[in-house]
C-alpha cells in the first residue's frame, strides 16, 4: 500500500481543470527530476482535481505545493514528476526539494510516522520583476502509481 500525500495549500476544494498544453524549460537544481510538458495520452490510474488561490508580492516566491510518495511504513518512494498544462503568463514555475512534517499530512500514518520530515518536491511560483494583478496555472502531479492530482491556481500579486 502506498501513501501518496500532496498538498496545496489555503482552501482546496475540487473543481474541474482546463487544458492547454504548454512546455517550459527551466533547469532543476541537481538531484531533481525536471518539469515536464503535459502528457498528451489520458492518465492511467486515478485522477483527482484540486483548485486553489495564493497571494504573493512582485519578484517573490509563492509556494503553491509540495508532493511526496510514502508507504505505510513511512519511507519515502520515488518522486511524482510534475507536469506542466498551463505554463502563468506573468511569471515562472519550479521545483525544488521542501520536508514536510507528518503530522500535517490528512492520511499519514501519525503512530509510526511521527517526528519524521521526509523531503517531497515543492511547486514555487515566481512573478516576472514588476508584475502586477492575477496569474493562473495549472499544473499535473503524476504518481508513480499512476494516480494524478490536477492543479489549477489562481495567483494573485500585488
Amino acid at each position: 500500500m502506498v501513501l501518496r500525500a500532496g498538498l496545496l495549500f489555503a482552501g482546496m476544494s475540487l473543481a474541474s481543470a482546463g487544458a492547454s498544453a504548454q512546455t517550459i524549460a527551466p533547469q532543476p537544481p541537481q538531484g531533481m527530476p525536471a518539469i515536464q510538458p503535459a502528457a498528451t495520452t489520458p492518465p492511467v490510474g486515478k485522477v483527482t482535481m484540486a483548485e486553489g488561490e495564493r497571494k504573493g508580492r512582485t519578484d517573490r516566491e509563492v509556494f503553491l505545493g509540495v508532493y511526496l510518495t510514502l508507504d505505510k511504513d513511512c519511507k519515502l518512494g520515488a518522486q511524482p514528476t510534475i507536469e506542466i498544462v498551463k505554463a502563468p503568463a506573468g511569471g515562472k514555475l519550479r521545483t525544488r526539494n521542501h520536508p514536510i512534517n507528518l503530522r500535517d499530512v490528512p492520511g499519514a500514518p501519525k503512530r509510526t510516522c511521527i517526528g519524521t520530515s521526509p523531503s517531497g518536491i515543492a511547486v514555487i511560483y515566481r512573478s516576472d520583476r514588476r508584475f502586477k494583478g492575477q496569474d493562473f496555472t495549472n499544473f499535473r502531479v503524476v504518481y508513480p502509481n499512476g494516480d494524478v492530482r490536477d492543479a489549477s491556481v489562481k495567483i494573485t500579486i500585488e
